[in-house]
């Protein structure tokens, strides 16, 4: 992920110890690597997008617990949609 992204992540991951991962472009969701309750690493991938042929994971800012997964693998998602929700800690 660009550095734009992942300072976006870690100032939504400050802001209160819970934190909503978006998508950073529009593209097709290529590979989704968790599930609610599962618990994750900082810099884990948890969903990988693919546009213009390129692929680019988004990857966790902090260890925590994943909440929810509000896509699956084949959707296509708009920059901004929200992919995960994640609970630090």
């Amino acid at each position: 992920a660009s550095p734009d992204v992942d300072d976006a992540a870690h100032a939504q991951a400050a802001a209160g110890g819970q934190s909503a991962l978006i998508s950073p472009m529009p593209g097709t969701v290529i590979g989704v690597h968790v599930a609610a309750g599962d618990a994750v690493t900082a810099r884990q991938p948890l969903v990988v997008l693919e546009a213009m042929k390129m692929e680019t994971p988004v990857v966790a800012p902090y260890d925590g617990t994943v909440k929810a997964v509000h896509v699956t693998e084949g959707d296509r998602v708009a920059g901004g949609a929200l992919l995960v929700e994640l609970e630090e800690g």
